[in-house]
């Protein structure tokens, strides 16, 4: 008789033991994520990966997928049962948050098909988490579940703020849910604008210049410069506070700016068109979700993926629907009350812009601004543009201001964005970075500031042997860093959400004589360096921090772990681009031992860094001048 062919996916879900009750014998153990890559390395159980049953090629090619289902809502037959205000509930989910999410859906999908295409299993012993996408490719009598545990999910859904600090030379995280947070947030606004009148006055007439999700600290100096105006200065964030310390708090009183609060514009408990909406909405949300119009739309290669996401989109919505109505009722009135004349805006995507870019009238200048660092290959620019924000999402705002003449060109090469919409203005958060006299080091001690860019979602290419190799990487530079005498070395981690930090801030506990830090300001840590160095998982991060360091001029080392950058030619740049380890050994060598060399990178910033930002040090006053001829 012939033995079976069992093929067992194990993930972080499962209970780690379940497994050994197998013989490996005719037992083929796929790893679905990199945690449990790890313990069955550490077990030393022979384990093959799931993502090396996914080509680059068709990555790509569900990445280009999931673009063209960003406004799937606009093919429902009965689409004007969901809109209000002529917004649609559906278009307000961020359109990045859902396609980082189905994309990594449909990348599970695809290569649990493959794997057991490939092996042609007779039994198959998954996860409660993985049963749904093996039944939609195997029959079910062939497929057992493992007990799991399924409550491994935040990520996503985001109904929790995750909250970072340090303890001595650690980052630590812990988490609020999103509501607990929106009410002290609440709290914390209502004592201590009251106390310092920052609070707008509802009914100023006032021209407004109105400041969306900003960080007040970061933007200083613009904000300074635009209070010189005769528009009110005027800032709205929904997400993160806009006195969530000392200093903010003193900004804004110094220079007349107020807070606007939403909810002063509307009152649920007093509007019956809200209930009435609210319960229209939710009826035809929940009708929806059990359509089998959604089992089309949500289809690939003759197999609907819906069943996969149906669970979590349907809470999505049911969890939201009423921050979503309450908002346009809210954005309405202030809109109209309001005489506001210029939205600004550092992206486009987010619940807080989505709503305001939809429902602001002709008359207001909608104004997107910049906000990260974007260094183009030209033998990539093909490849690099796929990932841009403005090619996935488009654009919204009437006007688009860059830092820079690379930027404009790129834009006015790559988009179908008008030229007379792109604007150079140059970075008004980065004037004060001239302002800021960089530290020469005058002790033995060498400080080196590692930034660590995590691996994002967004492309699909960020698999387990990409973690796999950055751990390797890190291993390595820190190997030869530690070969140095007087070294100090500090980790700068990436200050947003994102699954891959805890794995970087989990490998970086092993790591003796290191400080980490997540939310520090970069400023200080960049000024106190004398050589940055950044690592650069994928080809369309260019990480701001990079150039951050140009400005204060210290050498900077961008390490590429994308092999796509391994292939061209490395830019002409004041940033030494390496994609080999055993390159960054003589060149870190160099930079360190060899003062001629270091001051002849310096030397190099300069014109450089002309192309990439405009009006240095005069950015804020360019800002506004710009701004009020509009």
């Amino acid at each position: 008789m012939k033995a079976k062919k069992s093929l067992v996916i194990l993930d972080s879900s499962i209970q780690f033991d379940e497994f050994k009750k197998f013989s490996t014998e005719n037992t083929t153990f796929v790893a679905a994520d990199y945690e449990t890559h790890k313990k069955l390395t550490d077990s030393n159980t022979k384990h093959e990966l799931l993502d090396n049953y996914l080509q680059k090629k068709e990555r790509l090619e569900l990445y280009d997928f999931v673009l063209s289902k960003y406004t799937w809502y606009e093919n429902l037959r009965r689409k004007s049962d969901f809109e209000f205000n002529n917004i649609s509930i559906l278009s307000l989910m961020s359109p990045l948050e859902f396609h980082e999410f189905v994309l990594t859906v449909l990348i599970k999908l695809s290569s649990i098909k493959n794997v057991i295409s490939s092996k042609n299993p007779s039994e198959i012993f998954v996860s409660e988490k993985f049963l749904k996408y093996v039944e939609l490719v195997q029959d079910k009598n062939k497929i057992h579940t493992f007990d799991s545990n399924l409550n491994d999910e935040k990520s996503f859904l985001t109904n929790k703020i995750e909250l970072r600090f340090n303890i001595l030379s650690k980052p630590c995280t812990f988490y609020i849910s999103k509501k607990n947070y929106s009410s002290l947030k609440k709290i914390y606004e209502n004592f201590f604008c009251k106390i310092n009148n920052l609070w707008l006055d509802k009914k100023t007439s006032k021209e407004i210049i109105l400041l969306v999700e900003f960080n007040t600290s970061a933007y200083e100096e613009m904000i300074r410069t635009l209070s010189k105006s005769k528009k009110q200065v005027v800032v709205l964030n929904r997400r993160r506070s806009a006195i969530w310390n000392k200093n903010s708090i003193g900004i804004l009183k110094s220079n007349n700016v107020k807070i606007l609060d939403p909810e002063k514009f509307f009152d649920l408990h007093t509007d019956p068109e809200f209930a009435l909406e609210h319960k229209r909405l939710n009826e035809n949300l929940h009708e929806l979700w059990e359509s089998k119009e959604l089992f089309s739309i949500f289809s690939m290669k003759e197999i609907s993926f819906w069943p996969l996401i149906k669970d979590r989109l349907k809470k999505i919505y049911d969890y939201r629907l009423d921050d979503y109505l309450k908002f346009i009722f809210q954005s309405r009135n202030f809109l109209t009350q309001l005489n506001i004349k210029k939205i600004i805006c550092l992206g486009e995507s987010g619940e807080t812009e989505n709503v305001l870019l939809q429902s602001v009238e002709n008359d207001v200048d909608s104004i997107l601004l910049q906000h990260s660092f974007l260094r183009y290959n030209p033998e990539l620019k093909k490849l690099q543009w796929k990932y841009e924000d403005q090619n996935m999402l488009g654009l919204t705002c009437k006007k688009f201001f860059l830092w820079g003449n690379s930027d404009l060109n790129y834009f006015l090469e790559n988009s179908k964005i008008q030229k007379d919409q792109l604007i150079i203005s140059g970075s008004p958060r980065h004037d004060q970075f001239l302002q800021i006299k960089s530290s020469t080091n005058s002790h033995t001690t060498k400080n080196i500031l590692i930034a660590l860019s995590p691996i994002s979602e967004r492309s699909g290419l960020g698999d387990t042997n990409l973690i796999i190799k950055y751990n390797y990487f890190l291993e390595k530079i820190f190997k030869i860093l530690n070969e140095f005498n007087d070294l100090k070395i500090t980790v700068k981690l990436h200050p947003g959400e994102n699954p891959h930090n805890s794995i970087l801030i989990d490998f970086l506990k092993n790591q003796s004589n290191i400080t980490v830090f997540q939310i520090k300001n970069p400023n200080e840590l960049i000024k106190k360096s004398d050589l940055m160095i950044n690592i650069s998982p994928e080809l369309y991060d260019s990480s701001t921090i990079m150039l951050e360091g140009l400005l204060l001029r210290k050498p900077v080392i961008q390490l590429s772990l994308d092999d796509e950058l391994s292939k061209v030619e490395p830019l002409k740049s004041p940033i030494i681009q390496i994609s080999e380890i055993e390159h960054f050994e003589q060149v870190i060598s160099k930079i360190i031992n060899d003062e001629i060399y270091r001051k002849e990178i310096i030397e190099q910033i300069s014109n450089k860094l002309n192309d990439y930002l405009s009006f240095q040090g005069n950015s804020n006053a360019k800002f506004l001048e710009i701004i009020e001829k509009i």
